[in-house]
């Protein structure tokens, strides 16, 4: 299986699960309700995408690129973006059952620029150096397991999606400090298995592409 074929039929099945979660959530949700909702699908669904991208990694074939990848379109970089849109298209698309016509009918056409992100992946070359290397990133020098590290960043970022919803639908001065402080920790918890999930992303192409 040729590399573009590879990571197009993975980003369409982390959106496809993701949708299913989506949906399965109730119109208005409280914030607290969907993570645990999350936190629940993660548990189940979870292994089954594992399982599906170790299956087709034994099959894709990386091939070669030139030099390492000197700026910020690497490949965990750019599965991080589209993760990111994975969350816009499943929670303001026009498709979404969440969708607020007031605050995200300017947002512009998600679809097109999940498409220009997977042509840059296509393309993306391994960073010469370690991305965000913060002391909150687990450092590991083996390739992990790829279908892990992004389920690990879909998780992570869909989870600090619907979490932000703290700062932009409600006045901050109105929350209770308990709530801003667990706001905090979770953010430290979850930026910290995104940033990790990248760096993990990065070994799996390295260890996968021929760099020239």
């Amino acid at each position: 299986m040729e590399r573009q074929d590879f990571e197009n039929q993975l980003a369409d099945l982390l959106l496809s699960q993701w949708q299913q979660f989506a949906t399965s959530l109730p119109v208005g949700y409280e914030i607290e309700d969907a993570l645990r909702d999350a936190d629940r699908f993660d548990e189940k669904a979870g292994a089954a995408f594992i399982a599906r991208t170790t299956d087709l990694l034994t099959n894709a074939a990386f091939g070669s690129t030139g030099g390492p990848e000197l700026g910020m379109n690497s490949p965990g970089i750019l599965w991080d973006r589209l993760t990111i849109l994975h969350c816009k298209s499943i929670f303001t698309g026009p498709q979404s059952p969440h969708r607020r016509t007031k605050d995200h009918s300017h947002l512009g056409d998600v679809t097109v620029e999940i498409s220009d992100v997977l042509k840059a992946l296509h393309e993306a070359k391994p960073a010469k150096n370690v991305l965000l290397a913060k002391e909150a990133t687990q450092r590991q020098s083996a390739p992990p397991s790829l279908g892990q590290a992004l389920w690990d960043l879909q998780v992570s970022n869909v989870a600090m999606w619907i979490n932000q919803d703290l700062l932009y639908t409600v006045d901050v001065n109105m929350v209770s400090e308990k709530r801003l402080r667990d706001y905090i920790k979770f953010f430290s918890v979850a930026n910290r298995r995104r940033n990790t999930a990248i760096e993990h992303v990065e070994l799996v192409y390295q260890g996968n592409l021929q760099v020239h």
